[in-house]
């Protein structure tokens, strides 16, 4: 009797119907050509059903591919007997595709593949059967990490003991001590943790020794054992002597390595992510009811950056959970916005609550504001119209920051303000471990956020204006006791009374200057905050770009004040960038590299040490005077998105700093709708800012990962 389970055998003996060659093929017991006769009639999946039925797994492989199913693909690829093809068919899995890692974590396990299914099953975010395939493969250690990831100590502590008793080599014993050591001081277990991590110490590889000689110091000092700590850390500089020399700044530096599970040992704890091998954190920077904060290079990009690692919602459920997820929705999205007064975000992982940001060495606004109980009324200028910036880029895109304040108004090398932290909001009801960091942000909330309404950008003006308040006047708008009834009904007083006559505001460093008070606050200032900070949302400013139009009336220098002391109110709030212990001197900035020639002079690529980064020069042939300055701030005032930036000009006026944008080169038919009708507008806000503007035919268009963005400078002549 014809094989029929392929349905092609009734097409085969009724005359109404063509004949069938495949099935005829079939019939005949010839698999393997019936299938390369299906493929050439591009019935792929018949072709593929055909051939697994001949064992044909490998001329069946190529086809799942064609047709997209990869997790048959691995299959395919295991049943040939090619578990690197298997493996390799995975990894190009996104991870945005939850349902087809459960599915090619399926296809290993169907084939004994246990520990690539347990991998895919991470990846999927099923803790618990990642763990169990990893029972199944024997990798314990493995197991105790996901039932750690899954918030199951219990369980977790179990798989490192069975680990431990396991274990037939010295380096074995090792890791199964470190990784249950961790776990216990992640328990808040000291002593305990402390005996196994003694045990770890004494293994033989020196990754182990060196993870558990971190984890030991931050133990002894919790248990208050400071001489056995320091004798750890003099034992740990022996053999690693570019460690820090301070108990404490190793034991801070291990918090980050228990939380994130950094490790460079193949298989100890921690979740794999970006934390893992690529950054080696230098210091704490801070810690909040929420997040710790780690200054660290990363090897990646060649740079100190910030570690943000949450401390909360990576294991939450329910509404809790919604928080936190559209908590870090909105980070990312605020940080991939390219705004210079945003601080950017270089990459994320928030499966494990890690975002990598740009390092703002000049502390936050709140440190300026312990430090000097006021800033001048210039600096708050600025500082207004920096953030204005940043919110309106944020509004445009469609999004409320919600917790505007000192604290999240971040100062880079140059004194730059940036706003930080979008969203994090969203993380106030994550238990009364927040209480100290909710009271603090409701001295800033608007009404509407206070009382449950609609938020929307009001808010973050209103937010501002209270920032704002603060930073001239050394106090908040409604001190309290009661803060959220002064929120809800009471007026605030003018900023201009909160400033007593003949005192000083700030201090100037130059002497016989005098001091500046209450004066240099004037009407102005009060018409815009108390406008900002009026009950309704509607009574507000309309937009953010209003509000700093109306900023732009403030007094643009001191009133009745020498020239130092002007210098000295709108002196930035510039820090150095914070060097590594036992790094060294600088390292001499490299040469510029000479880019060509544009109108007005010569154009060079440069590492500029201020910013930390390279930028693009143009030393110029002549000052940049009169119309040409009117011409170039009216350039800066374009940039956005979808402009390069203008960074600085220099006291001759000889040259001007541009942003570097470094990417591919399109032209505008390359373009989507949106980006295309986004390079418009640009163009014609360049060609509105400046006569000397190239024809917008030959302007260079570059796509970065934030979209294209129009070229302000590039050479006409390339360099020789």
């Amino acid at each position: 009797m014809a094989d029929t389970d392929d349905n092609t055998g009734a097409a085969a003996i009724d005359p109404a119907v063509p004949p069938d060659p495949v099935a005829a093929l079939v019939a005949a017991g010839d698999h393997p050509a019936a299938a390369r006769l299906a493929v050439a009639g591009g019935d792929l999946p018949r072709a593929i059903m055909l051939y697994e039925r001949a064992w044909h797994f490998a001329d069946a492989l190529p086809l799942a591919l064609a047709i997209g199913d990869r997790p048959r693909a691995i299959r395919l690829a295991l049943d040939a007997g090619d578990a690197a093809a298997a493996a390799a068919i995975a990894d190009t899995i996104s991870r945005d595709a939850p349902l087809e890692i459960r599915a090619a974590a399926a296809s290993f396990a169907a084939r004994g593949s246990h520990w690539q299914a347990a991998r895919m099953a991470e990846r999927a975010g099923n803790l618990v059967l990642a763990a169990e395939y990893f029972r199944r493969a024997g990798n314990l250690l493995d197991v105790g990490r996901m039932e750690e990831l899954a918030d199951r100590p219990r369980e977790a502590g179990i798989a490192y003991e069975q680990a431990l008793a396991a274990a037939t080599r010295a380096d074995d014993a090792a890791v199964a001590h470190l990784a249950l050591g961790r776990l216990l001081a992640r328990l808040g277990r000291h002593q305990d943790a402390a005996r196994a991590l003694q045990q770890a110490i004494r293994g033989p590889a020196p990754a182990v020794r060196l993870a558990a000689g971190r984890t030991l110091t931050s133990q002894f000092v919790a248990l208050g054992l400071r001489l056995a700590a320091a004798e750890i850390v003099r034992r740990l500089r022996r053999e690693w002597p570019d460690l820090p020399d301070s108990v404490e700044a190793i034991a801070a530096l291990d918090a980050a390595d228990i939380w994130a599970g950094s490790s460079t040992v193949g298989q100890v704890v921690g979740p794999p992510g970006l934390l893992r091998n690529r950054f080696r954190v230098r210091q704490t920077l801070g810690a909040g009811a929420t997040s710790s904060v780690y200054l660290a290079e990363d090897t990646l990009l060649g740079q100190p950056v910030a570690l943000k690692l949450l401390t909360v919602g990576t294991n939450t459920r329910g509404a809790e959970r919604q928080a936190y997820l559209q908590f870090t929705r909105e980070a990312e999205a605020a940080g991939r916005l390219r705004h210079p007064n945003i601080v950017s975000l270089h990459d994320a992982d928030p499966a494990m609550g890690l975002f990598v940001l740009e390092f703002m060495p000049g502390g936050t606004l709140a440190d300026r504001l312990a430090d000097q109980e006021v800033l001048s009324p210039l600096l708050v200028r600025r500082l207004a119209l920096d953030l204005l910036a940043a919110l309106g880029a944020a509004h445009d895109a469609g999004m409320v920051h919600r917790d505007v304040k000192p604290a999240n108004v971040l100062f880079d090398a140059g004194g730059n303000a940036k706003l930080g932290d979008f969203g994090a909001a969203h993380l106030a009801d994550f238990g009364q471990t927040q209480t100290m960091g909710l009271l603090g942000t409701v001295a800033y909330m608007s009404p509407e956020q206070i009382s449950g309404g609609a938020i929307g950008p009001p808010a973050d003006l209103y937010a501002l204006a209270v920032t704002l308040f603060e930073a001239l006047t050394g106090r908040l708008p409604f001190p309290g006791p009661d803060i959220v009834a002064q929120h809800l009904s009471e007026e605030p007083p003018r900023p201009s009374t909160c400033v007593e006559s003949g005192t000083e505001s700030w201090s100037t460093t130059a002497t016989g200057t005098g001091t500046v008070g209450a004066s240099q606050v004037t009407e102005a200032h009060d018409h815009v905050l108390l406008r900002a900070l009026r009950k309704a949302p509607s009574e507000r400013w309309a937009s953010a770009a209003q509000m700093a139009d109306a900023i732009l009336s403030w007094p643009s220098q001191l009133l009745d004040a020498s020239p130092a002391a002007r210098a000295e109110a709108t002196q930035v709030f510039a820090r150095p960038p914070a060097q590594d212990a036992g790094a060294g001197p600088p390292r001499e900035a490299p040469p510029d590299v000479p880019l060509g020639r544009t109108r007005a002079g010569q154009l060079f690529r440069r590492a500029d040490s201020t910013i930390g980064r390279l930028v693009v020069v143009e030393l110029r042939d002549q000052p940049v005077v009169d119309g040409a300055l009117d011409r170039l701030r009216a350039l800066a005032a374009a940039g956005g998105p979808q402009v390069q930036r203008v960074l600085a000009l220099s006291e001759d006026g000889r040259t001007v700093t541009y942003e570097l944008c470094e990417g591919t080169r399109v032209s505008p038919l390359e373009l989507s709708t949106e980006d295309a009708a986004a390079v418009a507008r640009a163009l014609d806000a360049i060609d509105a800012a400046s006569s000397e503007a190239a024809p917008q035919a030959t302007r260079g268009i570059i796509m970065m990962p934030g979209g294209p963005v129009v070229l302000i400078v590039e050479p006409e002549t390339e360099a020789t």
